[in-house]
């Protein structure tokens, strides 16, 4: 331990300032070393209240009376919302019949229940906190992990979700590109069954009437016939846009 540090931590003598503190006044709340206590209490002794240094603040200081400025307040009036009374006020006509409580008594009751509270602060709630605290210290170590975990899974969901749609794709094109020549070479068949047709058509009336009205009605009649059961269900594949 270093020394110097430790002569600092030393409670000094409020009225020398270089002895070590030995006592306490506890209506003056000064620090007294032993040779400074007898210079303290010398101008008047009853105004002084010496206590070992480890009991300080431990005596009970009572109020100045507001009406009778040379007394001390014992007592407490409750007909008179609990104010301060000395043995003069309750003597006066003021407080005739009145019911008085010594400060003592008071100060009693209170100390033993800020005693109690405190027993159940250091014993029951400081404990449960530091539970809480210590919980909360464990989750903020594992929000790091599983927020890394929670990414992790999202990235490995999103590679296979890609996958399966790489997949449907390339199968979709493999049938687009299996379809495209079977409907070409259907459409040229057509489109030369056709340009016979119109062919025929611009032919001469009259030539048409030599060789026959009829059987020309026939032909056309059954080319429209094999034209349509070609062309069902052979138009190329529809986008899934398109599909929609």
């Amino acid at each position: 331990m270093d020394p110097h540090s430790s002569a600092q931590d030393l409670h000094r003598c409020d009225l020398c300032e270089t002895a070590i503190v030995h006592s306490y006044c506890d209506f003056c709340h000064v620090n007294l070393c032993k040779p400074c206590i007898l210079d303290h209490i010398l101008d008047e002794y009853d105004k002084h209240k010496i206590v070992p240094f480890k009991q300080r603040r431990s005596t009970l200081i009572y109020p100045k009376c507001e009406a009778h400025q040379h007394e001390t307040c014992k007592y407490q009036c409750r007909d008179c919302k609990n104010i301060y009374v000395c043995s003069s006020c309750i003597a006066s006509e003021q407080h005739r019949g009145h019911i008085f409580e010594e400060i003592t008594s008071i100060y009693k009751i209170k100390k033993e229940s800020i005693k109690k509270d405190r027993e159940k602060l250091e014993n029951l709630i400081t404990p449960q906190y530091k539970g809480i605290a210590l919980d909360l210290e464990i989750q903020l170590a594992n929000l790091d992990g599983g927020y890394e975990k929670l990414t992790n899974e999202m990235s490995r969901l999103g590679e296979e979700w890609h996958r399966e749609i790489d997949i449907v794709i390339h199968k979709m094109k493999t049938e687009i590109a299996t379809t495209e020549p079977c409907v070409l070479q259907i459409h040229e068949f057509l489109f030369l069954q056709i340009a016979r047709l119109v062919a025929t058509i611009a032919m001469d009336p009259k030539n048409l009437v030599e060789e026959g009205t009829f059987p020309t009605m026939q032909m056309s009649a059954e080319f429209h016939s094999k034209l349509n059961k070609k062309m069902d269900g052979k138009s190329p594949p529809k986008s899934p846009e398109a599909r929609r």
